[in-house]
């Protein structure tokens, strides 16, 4: 049976892991967030008529 200090390093190891991933999701995502609004900076929005809702 293992004792508890290698469960806590194994613990501290997946803990690690986690933060890391949760943090690099997170800047890729602030990043992907950043680079759309610059692309989106210069497109005119412009909706269409909804024919379902517009042929009442």
């Amino acid at each position: 049976m293992a004792d508890r200090i290698s469960l806590g390093t194994i613990g501290l190891l997946f803990g690690a892991a986690t933060v890391t991933v949760m943090m690099v999701g997170a800047f890729v995502v602030t990043d992907h967030l950043t680079g759309r609004l610059q692309l989106d900076d210069g497109i005119r929005v412009m909706s269409l008529p909804n024919p379902v809702l517009g042929a009442r």
